[in-house]
């Protein structure tokens, strides 16, 4: 059985997997520790793990998993199945990189556009013969929320309204609510477009923590794929005993 921790800037997920299945799955915000430790306690068949941080995360936790699993440590130096064909592999997010493990895994050999809607929105381009040649960041949702009220004197701060679909706002509220989301969803659109318009047959899919507002929002046919990242540091975990 392998243990999964992702470390995002907002929150932590926990998977198990037997092999390629995913049998739990968790989220918590704090105590990682103790809960890491409950799982480990509670799951004697664990006997491998590997961990993705985007954050300085507690080294007792790095400590923990030594002691009870074969562990690994996502880094740009982790073997994976796929090209990274990035001019700054050592920034290129973690998250970033379990994205495409998992997209790659799901649709091998495939033109692949993996949108990650959270914190940021990132959006992660593959090559059919299984090659990452890099994308685009963008703020997220709740970060232009917080960026318009923060580098204003009057704007308040807001946060996301689901089934809001006015594109013309008729208060400084609801035009600050179209700004963002509706602002969203045109961008994400566009760059699906695009893709679509030099790859015909490619494939998108989304993930990330505001993926239902995206899904329910988008004109473009896409993919929606809630464990990508976690499916992602398993296949790169599985990987690592390939080799």
């Amino acid at each position: 059985m392998n243990l999964i921790l992702d470390f995002g800037n907002t929150q932590t997920k926990l998977a198990l997997f037997l092999n390629k299945e995913l049998i739990k799955k968790c989220t918590f915000t704090k105590n990682a520790s103790a809960e890491i430790e409950n799982i480990l306690n509670e799951f004697k068949e664990i006997k491998r793990s590997i961990l993705s941080s985007v954050i300085k995360h507690d080294e007792q936790i790095t400590t923990l998993l030594q002691e009870k699993t074969t562990f690994y440590e996502l880094t740009t130096h982790t073997k994976l199945s796929f090209t990274l064909n990035y001019k700054t592999p050592e920034t290129l997010g973690k998250d970033r990189i379990a994205a495409v493990a998992g997209a790659i895994s799901l649709y091998p050999k495939k033109s692949l556009l993996i949108i990650d809607a959270g914190t940021c929105i990132k959006y992660n381009y593959v090559t059919a013969d299984n090659e990452f040649i890099g994308g685009a960041i963008s703020p997220g949702i709740d970060m232009r929320y917080k960026a318009l009220h923060t580098f204003t004197d009057k704007l308040p701060q807001l946060g996301i309204e689901n089934n809001f679909t006015l594109v013309i706002g008729d208060s400084t509220q609801t035009s600050i609510i179209s700004g963002v989301q509706m602002g969203v969803l045109f961008e994400v659109d566009g760059y699906i477009q695009k893709f679509k318009q030099q790859n015909k047959t490619g494939i998108v899919l989304l993930t990330g923590g505001n993926l239902s507002f995206l899904v329910d929002g988008l004109k473009n046919s896409i993919f929606a794929a809630p464990d990508l990242i976690l499916t992602g540091l398993n296949e790169i975990l599985l990987y690592q005993y390939k080799k």
